[in-house]
């Protein structure tokens, strides 16, 4: 079984993403399984394939800053199967040089909208 590399604590939330391929031109509009500021899982349309890079537009409606860009490595992604109907692919996503006032619009977000599940995950630990 493949290690869990994950170093942050993650969110069950669904968050808006747009995207655009770099190097590849491919655009395309997804949403997030799960978040954290380190990386995130997105339920997608579209194949790509492990070290794709994507630019991305995280709608954290409500920030004061506007929504979060950051740059992303595709780290992983395998088909959804039948029980996902809004999505072909899940893939794995690590920011790549994300900024730390983009990791704190992130967390704002969360404890701001999703207050409870925020503070269940810090007493729990990274999972």
């Amino acid at each position: 079984m493949e290690e869990d590399r994950r170093c942050a604590i993650r969110w069950q939330i669904a968050l808006p993403v747009r995207y655009r391929g770099l190097g590849k031109h491919k655009e395309g509009s997804c949403h997030t399984q799960d978040i954290s500021t380190m990386g995130a899982r997105l339920a997608m349309v579209e194949k790509c394939h492990p070290g794709d890079r994507l630019n991305m537009v995280l709608d954290v409606s409500g920030s004061d800053s506007g929504p979060v860009c950051v740059e992303a490595d595709i780290v992983w992604q395998k088909e959804a199967g039948e029980l996902n109907e809004e999505c072909n692919y899940m893939a794995g996503v690590i920011f790549r040089k994300i900024r730390d006032c983009h990791k704190n619009d992130i967390l704002d977000y969360v404890s701001t909208n999703f207050p409870e599940i925020y503070k269940r995950k810090w007493w729990e630990g990274i999972k």
